[in-house]
């Protein structure tokens, strides 16, 4: 059964007195996506500056001369920020396992698995945007039939990206609006964090990311339970 307060009110009590290296580590990635999106901000600046002085035919030209670079800078500031999730992630998924205080060792640690960051968010997102092709509706829906993928992937080291995707669509068949309605219920909290200049935004990212892993767990547990998946369905 699906308890959006109940978990969301674990992802507190996991949080409590271990607040520290989740605040150091949203701040960390916050600050790094920002600076991998100032390129595109002073792309824009200069391109309203270039509009303003000289018209719309030089900033054509110039944005031909520069669309390459711009897309492939794009890319990689995107894969960037996939390796930089999944070591957040990382220390989310170790939390929920232990009650014992996690270091800023765990989050190092979790770039490890850049590979497998990279593999997985593309792969999601390759289906996500086949699926957006059709209707928005259907790709919006995928979105969170592929939501667990990311977590499968963390957890089970041996799990195939493929086979991760497989999985996560198979635990949340059935649950995917109760997931939406989640995602929902820190709308408030987004627009607090937002009139606070973004600094709610600490507190808020890791009780969103803990809520979600408690869900994780709940539907993995069901569907193994349920005999959806078997333990070997987790491996390879």
């Amino acid at each position: 059964m699906f308890d959006r307060k109940k978990y969301k009110k674990y992802a507190l009590s996991m949080l409590k007195k271990r607040w520290q290296i989740p605040l150091l580590m949203t701040l960390v990635c916050l600050i790094l996506m920002t600076l991998l999106e100032l390129p595109n901000i002073r792309s824009i600046s200069s391109n309203y500056y270039t509009i303003a002085h000289f018209g719309t035919e030089v900033i054509t030209e110039t944005e031909s001369e520069t669309s390459l670079y711009s897309n492939l800078r794009e890319f990689f500031s995107i894969l960037i920020q996939y390796v930089l999730i999944f070591a957040q992630l990382s220390v989310y998924l170790k939390m929920s396992r232990s009650p014992n205080p996690v270091s800023g060792k765990d989050f190092i640690e979790g770039f490890a698995l850049w590979a497998r960051a990279i593999l997985s968010c593309l792969w999601e997102t390759l289906w996500t945007f086949l699926w957006m092709l059709l209707f928005i509706i259907p790709g919006f829906v995928k979105h969170y039939a592929y939501s667990m993928t990311k977590y499968l992937v963390i957890e089970f080291e041996e799990l195939s990206v493929t086979k991760a995707l497989r999985v996560s669509i198979a635990i949340t068949r059935g649950h995917k609006a109760e997931l939406f309605i989640m995602d929902l219920s820190f709308l408030g909290w987004l627009i607090l964090a937002t009139l606070s200049c973004g600094v709610g935004l600490l507190w808020l990212i890791p009780y969103r990311e803990m809520s979600m892993i408690n869900a994780y767990h709940s539907l993995l547990k069901e569907a193994v339970t349920s005999g959806i998946i078997t333990k070997d369905d987790l491996e390879g």
